[in-house]
């Protein structure tokens, strides 16, 4: 996973906080781990 995601699980809600602080912007690798964190 990537270490500008965060995931936490609260029963059936999965929260996920992008953690990127210059820009808060998806860039491939991110877009990546996110979808991974849907599967």
């Amino acid at each position: 996973m990537s270490e500008s995601l965060h995931l936490t699980r609260n029963g059936p809600i999965l929260e996920i906080t992008l953690d990127r602080p210059k820009a808060n912007a998806i860039d491939a690798k991110t877009s990546f781990a996110m979808g991974e964190a849907f599967l």
